[in-house]
């Protein structure tokens, strides 16, 4: 339970103090990011950048540093979660597109708020519960048990529900949430080993799940991609896109991919836009450790 009750503590230091110390600490958080990820992760980072965006070798690595220092800024502001209030949060994040989420939650199906390991996703599913929407957060379960308290503690603080991404009860929560017309939010980025399908990112082949576009299909919810970005001077930007519905025709693996295929799309977009919000230490492509680890 010490590890539990030293973060708490932490997180109260942050609630109270000034901006230029939370500033100096989320940058030190971040260095530290950085000097503990192994090299060859770094190496597969910053080749995947030079490979999908086409920058020289100098700016891919230190976009690959960046995407992992910035993770620094992001635990100081999830420590400053029991200071969000539905009257503040705007003075902290501008929402662009919020109309979009407006519309699509009177359509009365739910709605699917489809987003990636980009930017920090955990104050974009804080903003959107802080508006006063119904939201359930698909999680995986943390290593750690304190920390996986934590963070839920905190979720739920902000007006989130949380259910893990496996097992029968948060099957179960996923169903009951669009059933009952409210916000489902997914992180569709990342190969989890279920079912998926194959869509190049970048050119370069991988699998991505389809629990978004299958979720659409079934329901008739509307998917709204969304993004958050920051701002240089500490605040922060939201990006909802227009809505995506899966068809129902008689190819349901190919209703599945296309509407998969247009959210990679989208997530290219952003990634173009704003390369160090991504988490490229992330091996994406399932091929990192085989190109990179062991090598000098």
């Amino acid at each position: 339970m010490i590890a539990y009750y030293i973060v708490k503590f932490f997180s109260w230091l942050m609630c109270v103090s000034p901006k230029f110390v939370r500033t100096g600490v989320a940058h030190f958080l971040g260095s530290v990011a950085v000097m503990a990820t192994p090299e060859w992760r770094l190496k597969m980072a910053a080749a995947n950048v030079h490979e999908c965006l086409g920058v020289d070798e100098a700016r891919a690595r230190q976009i690959a540093e960046d995407s992992l220092h910035r993770f620094g800024r992001m635990i100081v502001e999830v420590m400053r979660f029991p200071l969000l209030k539905p009257d503040n949060i705007d003075k902290l994040v501008t929402v662009d597109g919020l109309e979009y989420l407006e519309k699509a939650y009177k359509e009365g199906k739910g709605v699917i708020m489809a987003t990636g390991h980009f930017g920090n996703w955990e104050l974009l599913g804080a903003t959107v519960a802080l508006h006063g929407y119904p939201m359930l957060s698909i999680t995986r379960k943390q290593n750690n048990s304190q920390m996986d308290r934590f963070i839920n503690e905190y979720r739920e603080m902000v007006g989130q529900k949380v259910a893990y991404n496996r097992g029968k009860s948060g099957l179960l929560a996923i169903s009951r949430m669009l059933k009952e017309k409210h916000l489902l939010g997914v992180l569709f980025d990342q190969d989890t080993n279920d079912d998926g399908v194959e869509i190049e990112l970048f050119g370069k082949k991988c699998i991505t799940p389809y629990g978004p576009a299958a979720l659409s299909r079934l329901y008739g919810s509307p998917i709204l991609p969304i993004f958050m970005h920051n701002n240089p001077d500490g605040t922060l930007r939201a990006k909802i896109y227009p809505p995506l519905y899966t068809p129902r025709t008689k190819d349901k693996e190919k209703d599945f991919y296309d509407v998969t295929k247009e959210l990679i799309t989208v997530l290219e977009h952003e990634i173009i836009e704003n390369p160090p919000m991504w988490f490229w230490v992330h091996d994406r492509w399932k091929d990192g450790r085989q190109r990179f680890a062991g090598k000098k």
